[in-house]
């Protein structure tokens, strides 16, 4: 075993393996990546070395007292079989208002390295709040802390039906990154917790108060200008070039950029944009990503709806998102429009971009407009990146009130109505359903959005295969609680590229 340095240990307390004869003291060191238990503080041969793992699995035992519930031991694998570390409730829970005692912040500090089990000891369900085929999501209150969280149940049985098993690759990949992100709560949905059942995964996450960027798009259509105020817009531009300049400086690419996936941590307060739905997100050093054709048709940057297996993208596809999205808050508009699914992608495809427009002085000005163009460039080498883009001129007029802007109106969010349900329900009620949901209704031109949980916001695959024929394109949609459709498209550069057949498998 490798010498181990005490001196690095995040946390130390002492805790008691009870056995039939008699009770024995171990003392527990937790370290970034691992914690031991010895029958000393500094042995060098401690009796239990557990690393820390998304395989390993914890279990809270909890226990009620009169005026709250305290944990007081908890279970961890040990060879082949469970071991039980009880502590007294004083050395091992951490009070709420920062008078941090010891068994609290072990969990704490254990956080995203290890997958927890029992989930409906510690959340009492409040709402669910989206729904799909193979996917919940509820709001629930944990009872150490009183704190509300939104909660995604995944079932397995849809990630592993997936193509080539594909979908469990893209969960985990999902959560190595929320685990890199979680020091970003300002600027991205915070994973906080992973739990484990039988037959379903869950996502802790924080509970985002506000509604949606589509939502706030679709409310200021009744404000006078049909538009969020240019001051607004700025604002919301400046959040997420600053979100997007972390996003990328930890080389991850989000690759799915639209106004569903930006949310308001609180309601009615603009400063508090976040990214969220990392489900196609990826890191851009890996020397093949999965989906490598992926994105929301209307948001996806041509290099990706190009791609071949000569080429490979950087994060500049999410300035170019970003840049999609703000043509759209600036001109009313989607800047590739269609009546159809399939219109919007050949459209964005093709990628042509008119940025002739006249000028109104208010939200189409000399500045706006030039910072479209090198959002939008065509070339992503020449494209700007987060840094520069933030230091535009368009950005200059910012003032310190409208940085403070709260929203002038109120959306309405509805809920499903369905309190009281056991989390733990989840294993027999979920179901795999393909014919549940219809196409993403982002294609059409007025977009849907019905609820304000990352977790339940659409995101759509594309992966493009070449026939020496009519050059089908295998369209692959997707929503994170539902099932995959398979759709076949016709490449415009066939012979027959202006069929508009679409053929669902």
């Amino acid at each position: 075993m490798e010498y181990i340095a005490y001196t690095d240990a995040k946390l130390k307390f002492i805790g008691t393996r009870k056995h039939f004869f008699k009770d024995k003291q171990y003392y527990v060191s937790v370290f970034e990546d691992y914690f031991v238990m010895g029958i000393t503080s500094d042995t060098q041969q401690p009796k239990y070395k557990i690393n820390f793992d998304l395989s390993i699995k914890l279990n809270w035992d909890l226990k009620k007292q009169k005026n709250n519930i305290i944990i007081q031991s908890f279970t961890f694998p040990y060879k082949n079989s469970f071991k039980t570390l009880y502590a007294n409730h004083n050395d091992l829970m951490k009070q709420l208002l920062y008078c941090i005692t010891l068994f609290y912040r072990f969990k704490e500090l254990l956080g995203l390295s290890v997958t927890y089990e029992g989930i409906g000891d510690l959340y009492i369900p409040i709402l669910q709040i989206g729904k799909g085929s193979s996917a919940k999501v509820y709001s629930a209150q944990n009872i150490l802390n009183q704190n509300t969280y939104a909660i995604k149940a995944i079932e397995k049985s849809f990630l592993n039906q997936t193509e080539k098993g594909q979908g469990l690759a893209a969960y985990k990949m999902e959560v190595r990154i929320l685990k890199i992100l979680s020091p970003f709560q300002q600027n991205f949905l915070n994973l906080k917790e992973i739990y484990e059942g039988d037959q379903t995964y869950y996502l802790v996450t924080d509970y985002l108060e506000g509604a949606s960027l589509s939502e706030e798009i679709e409310s200021a259509k009744n404000l006078p200008d049909r538009r969020l105020p240019i001051q607004t817009i700025k604002i919301l531009m400046y959040k997420l070039l600053s979100n997007l300049a972390l996003l990328h400086e930890n080389k991850i690419i989000h690759r799915d950029l639209k106004p569903d996936n930006l949310m308001f941590a609180k309601k009615n307060d603009y400063s508090s944009l976040v990214l969220v739905d990392f489900g196609l997100a990826t890191l851009e050093h890996l020397d093949k990503f999965l989906f490598p054709k992926c994105g929301t048709p209307g948001y996806v940057a041509p290099e990706v709806l190009n791609l071949n297996s000569e080429n490979k993208y950087t994060t500049k596809v999410d300035i170019f998102s970003s840049g999609c999205i703000l043509y759209k808050l600036l001109t009313g508009k989607s800047i590739f429009g269609g009546k159809t699914f399939d219109d919007v992608l050949r459209a964005n495809k093709k990628c042509f971009i008119d940025l002739d427009l006249p000028p109104d002085h208010i939200y189409l000005t000399d500045l706006s407009l030039n910072l479209l163009s090198q959002l939008l460039n065509k070339n992503a080498k020449q494209r700007i990146n987060a840094r520069q883009a933030l230091r535009h001129p368009f950005f200059d007029q910012i003032n310190d009130q409208s940085t403070q802007a709260l929203s002038i109106f109120v959306t309405n969010v509805k809920f499903s109505h369905n309190g009281n349900l056991n989390l733990q329900c989840e294993e027999q009620m979920s179901k795999y359903d393909i014919e549940e949901n219809q196409i993403n209704s982002e294609m059409k031109e007025d977009e849907q959005n019905t609820i304000s949980i990352p977790a339940t916001k659409r995101c759509s695959l594309m992966n493009e295969f070449q026939s020496q024929s009519r050059s089908p394109v295998k369209f692959y949609q997707k929503e994170p609680l539902s099932a995959i459709r398979c759709f076949k498209l016709f490449d415009l550069a066939s012979p027959r590229g202006d069929s508009n057949e679409i053929e669902s498998e």
